[in-house]
Formats: structure tokens, C-alpha cells, sequence
């Protein structure tokens, strides 16, 4: 008789989607306090299709798929898949060298959220899971007895994916270093499979290591077309609403000063000043000329769900920076009032400001890094890449 095994049910996409809002609300740089993340994802997925903030390195794309393809043909194909991957923390920690990255180096074989989870948006956006109903149920392997009854496993995955070192996954010969094949592989996926975004663009021109941003990066800018487009708009958008976020927190900072006499008042200098370099050094001109209709379109035609409150939010802070002298918003009363009502109106009972009680669990930064749209984490994959590109065959 045919059996199904769906090593990973339906459910798993909105798995990982939590897990990212939940590192992202740990990260004070990456929380929504404004409500702009359906804006912030939608310009991420554009620029890097397939990634997410919890990725750490290359070489998973390529562990994940090497340890379901050796449980395929084990009696009990979900619980050695299981095995595998947390054999993986020893496999890569014995290998010596660099081991940033490792899912589950603090807590070893105790690991509740499995490289699979992590992957698996990126393994279908890829096609390195190429099986079309893992596509809509994550359904992987798929088992019959042929006529001779001998066990038949259809493989779901990509069949040029490179092979396996010896001793995997207990023995990892170059940890999370990528071989010139494995590279040279991984990123001839990524350019079939997004072709025309910058993330495809970066695996044929490096980026630098240690680009902040991704329009601080020569590699970045040099991208055209389509790409570029979406790389200014995120640039535009970033810059503008930092200003939205610092001017929230200056905010915070001044109700903590007039409730108590520790370092509130501290950070409310602190803030304004950052406020200070933001107008000092945003390109309000550029502002200025930018039409935010053409966001709202490019996020649109890539079936982006953005509410109506927010695209209103959007456009109403860039009425009132534009109309400010200089975008010096931290005592302009209107600017201050409109951040006041749109964290009222976004997190309702949870605001901060105006209620004390709490205001009291404010620990001086919430949401006040610029957006960087995941460069950090893609520039990490990328440099896996490119680093494995130059090994030796």
C-alpha cells in the first residue's frame, strides 16, 4: 500500500513567521512600534527573495535536504530526520573553525526550533525542494512498493543537489565552509529562482562586509532596472520613517524624565540628538522629489498586504517632514502629536505613551534602528557564498 509522510505539515510557514516576529520584537533596533512592518517585509521580500531574519549561514540549505534524503530509507524516516539535525551541532562544532551561526550551540540536542523550520521558505523559493505538493503541503517523501516490492522513494528534491561529505552528518569536513561546487550550486539557484532582484544581482557582484546598509554598499548601487527601483524606494522609506521612529522614542524619553529622576532626562538628550544628525544627514531633497505612490505600486504588483491605515500613516509623515523646515521634527507640536496618535491608534492598550503604567517597562530603546530590509543576515549568506566561490576545486 502507498503511504504519505508529511515531514512537515502545512503549518510550518506560519511556524517560521512567528519565530521572526518574535526575534524581531527581542531586537529593540527591529520592533514595530509604528505599525510599518507589512511595509518593511514587503520591500525585504522584493530586495531578498526567499530570506528571513532568522536565517544564519549558506551551508543549511544544503544540510537540510542531505538529512532527509539519508532518514529517507530509515524504518522511521521522521524521527532520524530529527536525530540528524541535531547531530548536525556536533558534526559542525568537531569540524573546528567557525561555527557563527550554529542553530543550537547553547543548548545542544536540547534544540526545540530545527534547521528545517528555519529553512524551509527559502529551500521552496529556491527550488531546492522541488516536489510541487511540498509546494501547498509540505508533503516531502512519498513511498510505494514496485512490483518487485522493493521500496520506492521519489525524491522531492533539486536532482543536481551536490552530494553529501563522508561521515555527514556526524562528521562535517569545513563546518559551514562551502565547497567552489556547493557554492557555484547554491548560487546558480538563487539566480534561477529570483532573477532580476538585487539579492540575485549580489551573488554575481560581492557586497562588502561590513556595508551597514544596503545603499551604502558600491556592489548594491550598481544594480539597474527593477532592482534598483526597489532599492531606492527601501532607501527612501528607511530614511524616512527613522525619523518617525527616533522622534517615538524622544517621546517616550520625555514622559520617563517628568515621571522620575534617573537617566530619562539622559536619553531624551540622547535622542535629540540623534534627531539632529538624522536631519543633518537625511536627503531631504531626495524626499522631497520621491513619489511614495511608486512604493505603494511596486508593493502592490508583488501582492504585498498593506493596510489602509498605513499607507495613510506613510504618507501623512511624509506631508509633515516635508512641510517642516529642514525635517526638524523634534519640537514641531504636530509632528509630535501625529506619532501620539499613531501609536494609539496601532497598539491601542499597549501604548506607552500617556499611560505610565506602561511607560514603566520601557528599558531606553524600542523600535530605534534605522530598517535595513535583512541586510545583515543576507549579507552574511552572500559572503558564504562568495567566500566558497574562491575555494579551491
Amino acid at each position: 500500500m502507498p503511504s504519505l509522510i508529511a515531514w512537515l505539515d502545512a503549518s510550518s510557514d506560519e511556524q517560521r513567521r512567528m519565530r521572526e516576529i518574535i526575534k524581531l520584537f527581542s531586537d529593540r533596533d527591529s520592533r514595530d512600534e509604528l505599525g510599518i512592518g507589512s511595509i518593511r517585509d514587503g520591500l525585504s521580500d522584493a530586495l531578498f527573495p526567499g530570506t528571513s531574519v532568522l536565517l544564519t549561514r549558506a551551508r543549511y540549505l544544503l544540510f537540510v535536504p542531505w538529512c532527509y534524503q539519508l532518514a529517507a530509507r530509515k524504518p522511521d524516516p521522521i524521527v532520524a530526520v530529527d536525530r540528524y539535525q541535531r547531530e548536525l551541532i556536533h558534526g559542525i562544532r568537531d569540524a573546528g573553525g567557525d561555527f557563527a551561526g550554529l542553530i543550537g550551540v547553547r543548548v545542544g540536542d536540547a534544540l526545540k526550533t530545527l534547521p528545517s523550520t528555519i529553512y524551509w521558505t527559502p529551500l521552496r523559493a529556491y527550488g531546492i525542494l522541488v516536489d510541487p505538493d511540498a509546494l501547498e503541503q509540505a508533503a516531502a517523501i512519498v513511498t510505494d512498493d514496485d512490483l518487485d516490492g522493493h521500496r520506492t522513494v521519489l525524491n522531492p528534491w533539486s536532482s543536481t543537489l551536490p552530494p553529501s561529505p563522508v561521515g555527514f552528518p556526524t562528521q562535517i569536513a569545513g563546518g559551514f565552509q562551502l565547497s567552489r561546487q556547493e557554492a557555484g550550486w547554491l548560487g546558480e539557484k538563487i539566480l534561477e529562482s529570483a532573477p532580476g532582484s538585487l539579492l540575485a544581482h549580489l551573488i554575481n557582484d560581492a557586497p562588502a562586509d561590513d556595508s551597514a546598509m544596503p545603499w551604502h554598499d558600491e556592489a548594491a548601487l550598481r544594480v539597474q532596472g527593477d532592482a534598483r527601483s526597489v532599492l531606492d524606494a527601501a532607501r527612501h522609506f528607511s530614511t524616512a520613517m527613522y525619523g518617525a521612529q527616533l522622534l517615538y522614542n524622544l517621546l517616550l524619553a520625555n514622559e520617563a524624565a517628568a515621571l522620575s529622576e534617573d537617566t530619562s532626562e539622559e536619553l531624551s538628550d540622547r535622542y535629540r540628538g540623534r534627531l539632529a544628525e538624522w536631519t543633518a544627514s537625511a536627503d531631504f531633497a531626495a524626499l522631497e522629489n520621491w513619489r511614495e505612490s511608486d512604493l505603494w505600486r511596486l508593493l502592490s504588483a508583488r501582492h504585498a498586504r498593506i493596510p489602509a491605515r498605513t499607507t495613510q500613516f506613510v504618507d501623512n509623515w511624509l506631508a509633515i517632514i516635508r512641510s517642516t523646515p529642514g525635517g526638524d521634527v523634534a519640537d514641531s507640536l504636530a509632528a509630535h502629536d501625529f506619532v501620539r496618535v499613531r501609536e494609539r491608534t496601532h497598539k491601542g492598550a499597549q501604548a506607552r505613551l500617556g499611560n505610565p503604567r506602561r511607560l514603566g517597562g520601557w528599558r531606553g530603546g524600542s523600535g530605534d534602528g534605522q530598517l535595513q530590509f535583512r541586510w545583515s543576515t543576507v549579507r552574511g549568506i552572500l559572503r558564504d557564498i562568495h567566500d566558497g566561490l574562491v575555494q579551491d576545486a
